[in-house]
């Protein structure tokens, strides 16, 4: 079993082209009168490494007031969410390649090198090292004080937040071909959701590791390997007792999160992920298209296509507007009712992990490390136009 030794990047440009065609080129972004004023508060440059070019899934994470950061040559940093000013930085001998979970005490990532480490949140100081079963690409998640984390090999791993102690794992075959990624474990109550490379979620007792039920998001179809490949790479989200869930070249759907019998389905494929509004579903799709459906019965309400093959990430939902970035170091606002383009910001390099947003304030790591905090402030002209020649 192995993953496919390429980055997400290559393998999503070469999943949307047909097996003779060439690779869509990106959308060339259109001049744009913007109906908002985008702020930048401060910017803040971190480590990076060539090891950001391959491990580009390294998240932040924010808690109590505190930004934290991590590089893949193990440089980790927290900062002021207010100033951007740096409160410690410590600095690791490893490859990371996955990172950064949190809880009330301690940072979790792991390496290149199928390590496990726990630091602490107050100086970056080593808490306890674990070794895994195979290299990690997903964010660890704590549930509960277990410590879960979700190996490339297709493991399920649980440890003891506090000590590090192994505590049970759970096995599921991975195809022969598949993304280099892996989604988030989502915790809910005492369970932990898991999306899987074959195309399957399932639901797990975040304490002894046994299956409360899977479900099947999508089916593999094709004549190879490539064309196959399913996997459920977005982190799934949850709400109205419902599990929304979608697989790369695969479809979108909602799940009953008590039995995971399937409520609806959409045939549209993401590997970059979703967020929730408060009725409807924002998503990715595998062609950077920007889709808005309904929660409910998964009804198309809008689509916004002039963003095509910009590798968007993740979005994140930021004071009333949908905010995306992308493989060129823009920052994208979107119309929640509609989808129209209200602004744009220019970042030094690509965004390839979803934004952060506290208090209206969204957080942005470029793949150079650099960390930008950027608001909405009302126009006082209602014509800027962004001009790209």
């Amino acid at each position: 079993m192995r993953k496919l030794a390429l980055p997400l990047l290559l393998v999503s440009m070469l999943a949307a082209c047909s097996s003779t065609g060439p690779v869509h080129p990106p959308a060339e972004l259109e001049p744009l009168e913007a109906e908002i004023r985008i702020q930048e508060m401060w910017d803040v440059s971190t480590s990076s490494s060539a090891y950001d070019e391959v491990y580009v899934r390294l998240q932040p994470s924010i808690a109590d007031g505190v930004l934290y950061t991590i590089g893949g040559d193990g440089d980790v940093r927290a900062f002021g969410l207010k100033r951007g000013k740096r409160l410690w930085k410590h600095e690791y001998d490893v490859v990371v390649s996955a990172g950064l979970g949190i809880d009330s005490q301690r940072l979790y990532f792991a390496t290149a090198e199928a390590q496990l480490y726990a630091i602490s949140r107050q100086d970056g100081s080593l808490q306890w090292q674990q070794p895994l079963a195979s290299e990690v690409l997903a964010v660890p998640v704590v549930v509960g004080d277990n410590l879960i984390v979700h190996s490339a090999d297709g493991t399920v791993a649980a440890f003891d937040a506090i000590s590090g102690q192994p505590r049970w794992q759970n096995n599921t075959p991975v195809p022969a071909l598949s993304l280099r990624g892996d989604a988030a474990p989502v915790a809910y109550g005492q369970d932990v959701l898991i999306g899987h490379a074959n195309g399957r979620l399932s639901l797990l007792n975040a304490f002894d590791g046994s299956q409360r039920w899977q479900s099947a998001v999508a089916q593999p179809q094709g004549r190879n390997d490539l064309e196959r490949m399913v996997d459920v790479d977005a982190t799934p989200q949850i709400r109205f007792g419902t599990v929304f869930a979608v697989a790369h070249q695969g479809r979108l759907t909602a799940i009953a999160l008590d039995s995971g019998r399937l409520l609806w389905s959409r045939d549209v494929g993401s590997a970059f992920g979703m967020v929730l509004g408060e009725d409807k579903l924002y998503l990715i799709d595998d062609s950077s298209q920007v889709w808005a459906l309904d929660l409910h019965s998964g009804a198309s309400l809008w689509k916004q296509d002039k963003l095509l093959y910009r590798q968007l990430t993740q979005p994140a939902i930021v004071d009333g507007a949908l905010l995306v970035g992308d493989f060129e170091g823009y920052v994208h606002w979107l119309a929640l009712e509609d989808g129209r383009l209200l602004g744009r910001y220019e970042l030094d390099e690509a965004v390839r992990v979803a934004p952060l947003v506290v208090d209206n304030v969204a957080y942005l790591r470029t793949i150079d490390g650099e960390v930008t905090a950027l608001r909405l402030q009302p126009l006082t002209r209602r014509e800027i136009n962004l001009d790209f020649e």
